[in-house]
């Protein structure tokens, strides 16, 4: 059950007999909430002491409030007080009398939308049209206008309880955005145009379709064409293609998924469907919206699934994939392991990962880039190491580095 915090500091609160008009003091304020299913339409006004009764007499309700030796009495609005009390009684035609007579206001509208909940819930169409009318709703008015002439003519020709008609029933359940109740109210007397229509008119496209294909409509295949329109005129452009992929039109699907800007998509699509990965022209397309939207290995995934090896290599090299580029180079260009070796520890330089550069310095046998590396990531015995492998004039000038950095942690035993 959901709570909620209508007043802090409350000194006094309580219901006004037979009604759901709660009074409550918070301080120095007078709160009257003459519709508790909107908490947060309050009517407050200021006291200077301290609320101690309510009294209700002779139709009026009065709040008692102790200003030390004198006592004063605040009326209520006794006709906001009545609208509670035939909310209580079920008397929505009373309920709708009394309203009229009120200037619209906050607490007014408060009890118009209240009212128009429980009109709907009632099925009195008529007061919540009603309602909407005075909340200023005009489709919605439009909409229950529309659904009481069929009440009413139903009652007319047929008799009885118009709002019973699955029509108006399932009107009713679109109006509370229940689509599957109202799919099921016109399925129920075999409506199935009518099902297909209310969907349309919603622009719920797929579950009209679905109706339809359950059902064998005759014109399924003009749903479809017509929904397809409907998505490119409108520039929906992704949901045509995955419209296009589940009819197994691959093909166009991968052409809306590009002019939708999703080559991701598009390369997903292809790389799962063969008949897409052996078109060449296909894939290069994808490839070449791939590498404008700065997705290199990703194209470089298309291209080394048509063995395009080289421009797969570019491609996982621009787009730092050096693991894949150098896997990929083992097997088709051995000869370029080493240099890209030394790219991808270049690459990781300049990311500021020094501690994983060192290795593939040392695999590229770039060793005055690795010890560099290994002074930066402050790995010292491992620059160390690799200087003592040297005999390279050029790398004297790291010793002095590394002796500054044991002198000034106190170890002076290190030999270097």
């Amino acid at each position: 059950m959901l709570t909620t915090t209508l007043l802090g500091f409350c000194s006094f609160v309580q219901w006004v007999p037979g009604s759901d008009v709660v009074v409550a003091q918070n301080r120095n304020n007078l709160c009257v909430w003459y519709s508790i299913d909107s908490p947060e339409s309050a009517t407050m006004f200021p006291i200077k002491g301290d609320v101690v009764d309510l009294e209700r007499l002779e139709g009026k309700t009065n709040v008692i409030v102790s200003e030390g030796v004198n006592t004063v009495s605040y009326a209520l609005d006794e006709g906001l007080i009545e609208f509670g009390t035939a909310i209580d009684d079920g008397d929505y035609d009373r309920a709708t009398a009394f309203l009229e007579t009120l200037e619209m206001s906050p607490e007014t509208e408060a009890m118009w939308k209240t009212l128009s909940k429980l009109a709907l819930e009632a099925q009195q169409l008529h007061i919540a049209e009603r309602c909407f009318a005075a909340l200023g709703d005009v489709s919605t008015v439009r909409f229950l206008h529309q659904t009481n002439q069929i009440a009413d003519k139903v009652e007319k020709e047929m008799g009885g309880d118009g709002t019973a008609h699955y029509q108006v029933q399932a009107r009713v359940a679109t109006l509370d955005k229940n689509f599957k109740l109202a799919e099921r109210c016109y399925m129920e007397q075999n409506a199935v145009d009518e099902a297909i229509e209310m969907y349309q008119e919603l622009h719920m496209w797929d579950d009209s379709i679905s109706v339809a294909e359950a059902n064998g409509h005759p014109e399924l295949e003009n749903l479809r064409s017509g929904y397809l329109s409907w998505l490119t005129d409108t520039a929906q452009d992704e949901k045509a293609g995955e419209v296009k992929e589940r009819e197994g039109d691959f093909s166009a699907a991968v052409s809306l998924y590009l002019r939708a800007g999703l080559p991701a998509k598009a390369a997903r699509l292809a790389l799962s469907r063969p008949e897409l990965t052996n078109n060449t022209d296909t894939i290069n397309r994808i490839a070449a919206s791939l590498i404008k939207a700065d997705f290199h290995e990703r194209a470089g995934d298309l291209y080394e699934q048509i063995r395009n090896h080289q421009r797969a290599l570019e491609c996982y090299v621009k787009g730092g994939a050096f693991r894949k580029a150098v896997e990929l180079s083992r097997a088709a260009f051995p000869s370029e392991v080493v240099r890209l070796e030394e790219a991808w520890g270049d690459h990781l330089v300049q990311q500021k990962h020094m501690d994983a550069a060192i290795n593939h310095f040392i695999e590229a046998g770039c060793s005055l880039k690795a010890i560099e590396a290994a002074i930066a990531a402050r790995q010292w015995k491992k620059a160390m190491h690799i200087l003592e492998l040297q005999d390279d004039s050029a790398t004297a000038k790291f010793y002095l580095k590394i002796a500054q950095y044991y002198a000034s942690v106190h170890e002076y035993e290190v030999n270097l």
